[in-house]
């Protein structure tokens, strides 16, 4: 039974270097509403808020493995530079990043110590070809280090292209979910996470009930959620551990619009997510929980 709650050139990096800005901002204090935070709709709370200054669109999220208390966030479209804050918003690390990037929307990890950067956005559909690369996860005391690619994929679409913000990885497979507009629903595609000699065509895998554009996801270590954040709030499907039941599983939908929220991941009390306007949120309904 499905659940509905009503109540979500020259390498930029080199110039972060000679600038300087790559050096963590001295501490600050976050203009968070408290530990706990404040309740501004039902199931979701405002936990926080973006300090760093140059921090100025929160697009992708990743839990930090080497401390649990930070996370991994980017500026949308063409900045390489890591972010690392806690989830008041207190900025604790900053990395740029040595790869060319047109459009980073979203960032995912695997269990093997590897964070990987979505350059998937495509505005108006111009681009025929994505990218997603693999880098070694940083510590966040080395605030600075250059981070290169270990890996790239180049994707092509299987038709018509389309816009994508969405990136999560499962196994050997990475996937993408489409961005979409005019009540249509967003897909899944995958594509192997194998050496390439030429670009991969992306998979379809499922169509979700979701007709809000959707703007981040990531799956839970043990595979038996997915959640999807899309303009309308916030949805998490029960999987159980394969991508392509994701069609038809169940599945619980929080509401809450926001026009900015760009990006998601699981957390021990909820799910995680930050908007391009600077708020952290926390989705706290059971279905989000570990």
């Amino acid at each position: 039974m499905k659940i509905l709650r009503t109540c979500l050139c020259f390498p930029v990096w080199l110039l972060w270097v000679v600038s300087g800005a790559c050096r963590p901002e001295a501490p600050a204090t976050a203009t968070a509403t408290g530990a706990e935070g404040r309740d501004v709709a039902d199931g979701v709370r405002l936990i926080g808020r973006i300090a760093n200054p140059r921090l100025t669109e929160s697009s992708g999220l990743a839990i930090c493995a080497h401390d649990t208390n930070v996370f991994w966030t980017h500026n949308d479209g063409h900045h390489g530079v890591l972010f690392g804050f806690t989830r008041a918003g207190k900025s604790v690390a900053e990395f740029p990043v040595g790869i060319l990037l047109h459009d980073w929307e979203d960032l995912a990890r695997d269990q093997q110590g590897h964070l990987y950067i979505g350059d998937i956005g495509n505005n108006d559909s111009k681009r025929n070809q994505l990218a997603v690369h693999q880098i070694d996860e940083p510590d966040p005391k080395e605030s600075g280090k250059l981070l290169l690619a270990r890996k790239s994929w180049q994707l092509r679409f299987p038709n018509k292209p389309f816009d994508c913000e969405s990136l999560f990885i499962w196994n050997d497979h990475g996937y993408v979910i489409s961005k979409v507009f005019d009540d249509q629903h967003a897909e899944i595609y995958s594509f192997p996470l194998v050496e390439q000699k030429a670009p991969a065509v992306l998979q379809f895998v499922a169509r979700l009930p979701i007709k809000s554009p959707a703007t981040g996801a990531n799956i839970s270590a043990d595979g038996k959620k997915l959640a999807v954040v899309c303009k309308s709030g916030a949805y998490v499907f029960r999987i159980k551990g394969e991508v392509e039941r994701a069609g038809d599983a169940k599945f619980h939908y929080t509401r809450f619009r926001d026009e900015h929220i760009e990006s998601c991941c699981f957390v021990p009390d909820g799910l995680l997510t930050t908007a391009e306007s600077r708020e952290i949120y926390l989705f706290t309904d059971e279905a989000f929980r570990r």
